[in-house]
Parts: C-alpha cells; structure tokens; sequence
C-alpha cells in the first residue's frame, strides 16, 4: 500500500527546515513573505493587499507542514541571531 504524497511531503518539509541551513532559509522566507506584516495597508492599491497575502499565505503554508505558527518564527529568528 503507498503512502498519500501529503505524509511524504510532510516529512521531507520536516527534514528540510529542521536543519540549520533549512532554519535560516525558513527565516529568510518568512522575513520576504511578511509573515508578521498586515497585508493591507491603508492607501495603497487592493492589488498590492492581494499580492501580499498571497506571498504571505506561501510562507504560512510552509510553517503549518511544519506544525509553526508566526510567533514561532520570531524565536527562530532570534535564535539565528544569537548563533550568527
């Protein structure tokens, strides 16, 4: 019986992200992706909201296969910096 790709996928995020090499681009994805940044912001375009989520919504998407949330990502990124 094979196994649903979902499972594998999930463990090959797992192996790829847990490693310190997979943590800072983890870190960086979500820095780029505004993971802790509103998405709208009054003034500018609808369009521009809409494309932010979308980038946003690509990095949560990363962090949920990895069992994150956002503030997660705030220790991860301090702990990158304490070990730069």
């Amino acid at each position: 019986m094979e196994l649903p790709e979902t499972y594998n996928l999930k463990s090959d995020f797992q192996i790829v992200f847990r490693s310190e090499e997979g943590k800072r681009v983890l870190s960086h994805i979500c820095r780029e992706c505004g993971v802790l940044r509103p998405s709208f912001v009054p003034g500018e375009k609808m369009e521009n909201a809409v494309f932010n989520e979308g980038m946003r919504n690509a990095a949560l998407m990363i962090l949920t296969a990895l069992d994150e949330t956002p503030e997660r990502f705030l220790e991860l990124s301090q702990e990158l910096t304490n070990n730069a």
